[in-house]
């Protein structure tokens, strides 16, 4: 009787001396990953994040207030230098950097991105090859864009873009799919219109190619009056460079001024069976012209 009461309590005292083992080795491990993570470089890895994708897309760009996160990945806050200078600086807050689990262990490794952004969320898959898959969502145009510009939109852009290699110098290729409500058009008066035009909803579907933007769908609804057409826009550096080929179909509805209808007749371009009317836009973004 005695060798067997021995024999459980020295059981008893192995198995707990086991779990306080374990205990003590979970405790140990967690306190390392938690000082590993407070007393990493954050800033140090920043920076590095940041001079490396600068070299790649030649974009001036600036972080702060970096932390790492919990498993893995780094936070900060970014400022990007658009090289147009029609734009305002673009500011990403609360920007989180972290692995896409499922790819590490393949060929082709990929990150996640997420961030707001002029009032609303982006978020982005980046890989190794260079594929790059970009969601937005209720970003304000009008944050977006220099007051002194000679046209301005705004309203709410939601959409997203697949694309590969995508630089400023335009050098990838890119698939879009975008949407535009409560779309304002601001800045006619100069060529007779009123100063503020509700357009509505539009819808923008199309291909980047370098420096060429292939509009496929342009559909326009619920505003002063309906348009749906495509055509191509040549990027330049600057608004006065980029040019316009498009071809439109436009069709006026109640709400459309008068000033808009006079306007079109001016054109000299005599309205479709339908009411509607066909029109090609070349010139520049900054002086589109009517023909």
């Amino acid at each position: 009787m005695t060798f067997r009461l021995s024999t459980l309590f020295g059981r008893q005292r192995f198995a707990g001396n086991r779990r306080l083992f374990l205990l003590c080795l979970l405790l140990f491990i967690l306190s390392g990953i938690f000082s590993f993570w407070s007393f990493f470089p954050a800033d140090v890895l920043q920076r590095r994040l940041l001079q490396e994708v600068s070299r790649q897309t030649d974009l001036r760009m600036q972080g702060r207030n970096a932390a790492m996160l919990f498993p893995l990945g780094l936070g900060f806050d970014l400022t990007i230098h658009p090289p147009v200078p029609e734009l305002n600086d673009l500011e990403l807050t609360d920007l989180q950097v972290t692995p896409v689990w499922g790819s590490l262990f393949s060929k082709n490794q990929k990150v996640h991105l997420a961030a707001s952004f002029a009032g609303g969320e982006i978020s982005a898959a980046v890989a190794l090859d260079g594929q790059v898959h970009l969601d937005a969502r209720d970003v304000t145009l009008m944050t977006l864009q220099q007051p002194d510009m000679p046209y301005r939109v705004s309203g709410q852009l939601a959409g997203q873009l697949d694309g590969r290699d995508i630089s400023q110098n335009m050098k990838g290729q890119a698939g879009f799919s975008l949407s535009i409500k409560n779309t304002r058009i601001l800045g006619l008066a100069r060529i007779g219109l009123p100063a503020d035009l509700f357009a509505g909803m539009l819808r923008l579907e199309g291909k980047i190619v370098q420096r060429r933007v292939s509009l496929e769908k342009v559909v326009l609804t619920g505003g002063i009056l309906e348009l749906s057409g495509g055509g191509n826009i040549l990027l330049g550096e600057t608004a006065d460079q980029s040019r316009l080929n498009l071809n439109v179909r436009l069709h006026p509805t109640a709400t459309t001024p008068d000033s808009l209808r006079d306007l079109l007749n001016l054109t000299g371009i005599r309205p479709t069976v339908d009411g509607s009317y066909l029109l090609r836009i070349g010139g520049t973004v900054a002086m589109p012209a009517i023909r």
